[in-house]
């Protein structure tokens, strides 16, 4: 997640990714939103981005539901107009408006679905919901009400990965034969309960939580793979560091190593037929790429195109990652008024939560060269019985 930091200072009229518009729009209807749940991610992210999209007329904050009167504190001072609820059942907001639903996983589909019987559309954060089944539900409940249901991966709005997809669907690199992606690091999150790390509460660890982006990303990018070998050091609890392999139509083959408990590079690196490019995690504008039989890679910005001639604009710099969660929010925004397609609706926020599922049922105890022969057969116990 990006530090709070870089979230105080952005500007709404920079450039989005492709097909955001950039109008501020200051004489439509605003859209009600409930907000349902106000902690670490509705303080960190929804915060600043509502309060800029209230700004411009796109939304207005209707509703703060938290049974935490310390969570919604911080969302009542920067909206003093919403009204407070402790339940979803005590909430009011006219039919219509949007719920946003950013609540731990295990709430999400109950409080989808109850959002779907208030006539109001719903943009629920990741992972989509515990289990592929709960998706499932979600998905033909926003059929059957007639509303839209969009799910908070917002990392493809990046300018960076849309630059990404594009090389591999384009093939101007060539061929994408190899990738290794790491990504991770000590557990900082402000979570405001141990719910991240109970079993009971949530059925996955690392995958779970910050492999959901990355496998959102990868399905996106390279579709889905062929096969796969997944290990992780659950040992029937919840997994801090997570392997898996895959290889994908056309050859391509690929690391994943993600972690809870060590520093990682945090990068993801793609071998081309004709070059190589790297991306650092949550950099939303930046790539370092290098041409096969270059004598140096190039670090780059992404701006907006060039021109033929030399009389044309500047090139300007494309979205940061503030800008890219708004444009997801805008992109909302547009697909309930109708004037552009609902960019992820839950038919993809599934796929990674299905391959999720996958991992899960292929497990393998993941290495630890540490251990003794009888620690080393107690772990596959352990990982049988989960």
């Amino acid at each position: 997640m990006q530090s709070n930091a870089s979230w105080r200072k952005f500007s709404l009229t920079k450039a989005r990714p492709p097909g955001i518009s950039q109008t501020i729009v200051t004489t439509q209807t605003a859209i009600p939103v409930a907000l349902i749940g106000c902690g670490a991610v509705s303080q960190a992210f929804y915060l600043p981005t509502l309060r800029a999209l209230s700004a411009t007329g796109e939304f207005a904050v209707h509703s703060l539901i938290d049974p935490s009167a310390s969570a919604r504190a911080p969302l009542a001072e920067a909206f003093p107009r919403a009204g407070q609820f402790t339940t979803l059942a005590d909430a009011e907001m006219p039919a219509g408006g949007l719920a946003i639903v950013a609540t731990p996983p295990r709430f999400h589909a109950g409080q989808t679905l109850e959002s779907f019987a208030r006539g109001w559309h719903v943009l629920c954060e990741k992972p989509m919901a515990s289990a592929s089944a709960e998706c499932e539900k979600m998905i033909a409940a926003a059929e059957s009400a007639q509303r839209l249901l969009a799910v908070g991966l917002y990392k493809r709005f990046f300018p960076s990965s849309r630059y990404l997809k594009d090389l591999i669907a384009g093939g101007q690199l060539g061929v994408l034969r190899s990738y290794s992606i790491v990504e991770g690091g000590p557990f900082k999150w402000p979570a405001a309960t141990p719910s991240f790390f109970n079993k009971a509460q949530t059925p996955g660890g690392v995958l779970l939580d910050i492999g959901v982006h990355v496998l959102d990303l990868l399905v996106w990018w390279a579709g889905e793979p062929e096969s796969l070998d997944y290990a992780d050091d659950a040992m029937g609890g919840l997994e801090t560091n997570a392997r898996a392999t895959l290889t994908h139509r056309g050859g391509a083959q690929g690391m994943i190593r993600l972690s809870r408990d060590w520093s990682t590079a945090n990068e993801y690196r793609f071998e081309f037929e004709h070059g190589l490019v790297s991306w650092k995690v949550n950099d939303a504008n930046n790539l370092t790429v290098q041409l096969a039989g270059t004598s140096a890679a190039l670090r780059a910005q992404l701006v907006t195109p060039l021109r033929s001639n030399l009389n044309g604009a500047e090139p300007q710099p494309l979205a940061t990652n503030p800008q890219s969660f708004i444009a997801q929010l805008q992109n909302v925004a547009a697909a309930i008024r109708g004037t552009q397609p609902l960019l992820i609706p839950g038919a993809e926020g599934i796929r990674s939560l299905r391959l999720i599922e996958t991992c899960y049922r292929e497990r393998e105890v993941l290495d630890q060269p540490w251990f003794t022969p009888v620690e080393s057969n107690r772990a596959q116990e352990l990982a049988v019985q989960s």
